[in-house]
């Protein structure tokens, strides 16, 4: 008896030493985050663990600000896509061109899943610059046919599409594009971040070499919060978006990656077995949206400022992207 009391103290003694140094790398991993947002950065971090917020830290004026995030609408375009998928209006082996009007057609060879991965190869001149899907190259101009084809089958503008499900998700506080400058926007949304770096117009988001695209622009016109964001990644991640086999299909990977850097899926990029996420880039605002399926975390950092060098602006966000990867 008294032996198995000793083994039995050893043992709550062992997974106490366990859980207290759990409890240490994970205070000293949010210190770090925190340490590496106190200079140079201007915006939101937030990070949740199973839908509970465990580290928010902002450094703009705003109680619930809203940002430029441009291309982390893909993964909402792709959910779009996916959703006709599973209703059986579109097939992801079909050919583009078979749900686009004789005006918007491109090259034959292309496929939706073509579009979605970013392997079509789909140049301005709407032929393929090589045979899809056997090369990787990131395309705007392909989510913005996918936008067209989500036009023609469903009946509905690519906005009320995405606001539609913005409503079903309950965030309030995500829209498109509607607006042809940033002060209007702000003037409409109070909450928007307006960024001294970025162009005053938003022509180049939403029209190129006069071929109007959309006011909300399915490849990166969405302006969302932190919060907000957090609600997609549970929602997107935990299966309450789409069915369990298309979700596996979105988040697979398909063709190897180096804008985001990783193996590419539909809309979402797969950087190790542990981090599914995709950035946001366009001048004057970046953002990054991470969700590691292991630790059930989500990331979203939203920022009004960019230099326009890739490589410095992400620094401090691929940071914190790796010590959430180490998160226990």
């Amino acid at each position: 008896m008294v032996n198995q009391m000793k083994s039995l103290r050893k043992f709550i003694g062992i997974v106490f030493g366990i859980f207290v140094v759990v409890a240490v790398f994970s205070l000293r991993s949010l210190f770090l985050v925190d340490l590496i947002t106190r200079w140079g950065f201007h915006g939101v971090v937030l990070i949740e663990k199973n839908n509970n917020v465990i580290f928010k830290k902002s450094t703009v004026c705003s109680e619930n600000p809203q940002f430029l995030c441009a291309s982390l609408i893909k993964q909402i375009t792709s959910t779009l896509i996916l959703r006709e998928v599973q209703h059986g209006t579109l097939q992801l082996d079909e050919k583009a061109n078979k749900y686009l009007k004789k005006s918007q057609k491109i090259d034959d060879r292309i496929e939706i899943r073509h579009l979605l991965s970013h392997s079509s190869g789909l140049q301005v001149n709407n032929s393929a610059k090589f045979t899809p899907g056997t090369a990787f190259e990131y395309s705007n101009r392909g989510y913005i046919v996918l936008g067209k084809i989500l036009e023609n089958v469903t009946k509905t503008s690519f906005t009320n599409l995405a606001q539609n499900l913005f409503r079903e998700l309950n965030m309030t506080d995500s829209f498109l594009i509607d607006a042809p400058t940033l002060p209007e926007i702000q003037y409409k949304h109070p909450c928007f971040m307006l960024s001294d770096k970025a162009e005053t117009s938003t022509f180049s988001y939403v029209e190129k070499k006069g071929e109007k695209i959309f006011s909300g622009n399915p490849c990166g016109g969405l302006i969302s919060t932190a919060e907000d964001l957090c609600k997609w990644n549970y929602q997107l991640h935990e299966g309450k978006i789409l069915s369990r086999n298309l979700y596996e299909l979105m988040v697979s990977p398909q063709i190897k990656s180096n804008f985001p850097e990783g193996y590419y899926g539909f809309g979402v990029c797969r950087y190790s077995q542990n981090e599914i996420y995709h950035i946001g880039y366009v001048c004057g605002y970046k953002s990054t949206m991470s969700y590691f399926p292991k630790t059930k975390i989500s990331l979203v950092i939203l920022e009004n400022n960019s230099q326009d060098n890739y490589e410095k602006d992400f620094c401090k966000h691929r940071w914190i992207r790796r010590i959430l990867s180490l998160f226990p």
